[in-house]
């Protein structure tokens, strides 16, 4: 029977626990290291991935600039003789008529709507008022419907003011539009985590499971007449911000939308 000196022992037992414990920290530095390697390969195929997206919208953006004012002349020329028609006619031709100037119009739209979502080109930011600018953008859409609380909200704010007015109009339309007749929509501007964020809920049926993504996709509507282009002009124009939105229902009922833009 072998006898094991109790210091050669202890000696023996220490070697082991500082190398259990160098293995150890060696492989947390390696798994500290592959996610640190993962995370640069996200970032770098994100960043490859948005660099495609604005090289094929700058693309798309020269063709539609070209075909909207193609169309652009034809489009007035249709709708103002339709208008002239309409008034001369009564009846089912005058109806006939009518159809000819909507349709007219909503050609007009979707042109103009194709035109802001590849619209590029670097921001201008500067400090303004973000509520006013909540504020502001309720009235363009119906101010008797839309309440807005404001009460923490800062005072300046770094934004492009024409360009964050249509999110937020584009935004706040849709609420409205979701919304019961006379339903007011709410919007709420303040700071959260130090981030602007601005948050629109809608008192409609809210958002479809899944769909949270899905509806800031170009032409995506589930309205007979809409266009399909306003959230995601929305998004487009958030994302220049550095900012993000985002689409949930409400326990309650109702969709909301959340902008926030870093300062």
């Amino acid at each position: 029977m072998i006898e094991i000196d109790a210091q050669l022992s202890r000696q023996v037992a220490d070697a082991a626990s500082r190398s259990l414990v160098i293995a150890c920290l060696g492989a947390l530095l390696l798994l500290g290291a592959a996610l640190a390697a993962a995370r640069w390969l996200a970032l770098r195929d994100r960043e490859a991935q948005a660099r495609a997206r604005d090289k094929h919208l700058a693309s798309l953006g020269e063709m539609s600039a070209v075909l909207a004012h193609e169309l652009r002349n034809p489009l007035a020329s249709l709708k103002g003789n339709a208008q002239l028609l309409a008034e001369d006619l009564d009846g089912p031709p005058r109806e006939r008529a009518d159809v000819v100037v909507d349709e007219a119009v909503r050609l007009e739209a979707l042109t103009a709507g194709l035109l802001e979502f590849v619209r590029t080109g670097a921001i201008e930011r500067r400090d303004v008022d973000p509520a006013a600018l909540v504020r502001a953008a309720a009235g363009e859409v119906d101010g008797a419907r839309v309440d807005v609380d404001a009460t923490a909200a800062p005072t300046r704010w770094s934004l492009d003011p024409e360009r964050f007015r249509q999110v937020l109009v584009n935004v706040l339309r849709n609420a409205v539009e979701a919304s019961p007749p006379g339903a007011h929509v709410d919007a709420r501007v303040g700071l959260d985590r130090g981030a602007l964020r601005v948050t629109i809920r809608d008192r409609g049926p809210g958002i479809a499971a899944g769909q949270q993504e899905a509806i800031f996709q170009p032409f995506h509507t589930s309205k007979t007449r809409g266009t399909g282009l306003g959230l995601a002009v929305a998004r487009r124009i958030v994302e220049l911000h550095r900012g993000t939105i985002q689409a949930s229902t409400a326990s309650d009922g109702g969709a909301v939308i959340d902008v926030t833009i870093p300062g």
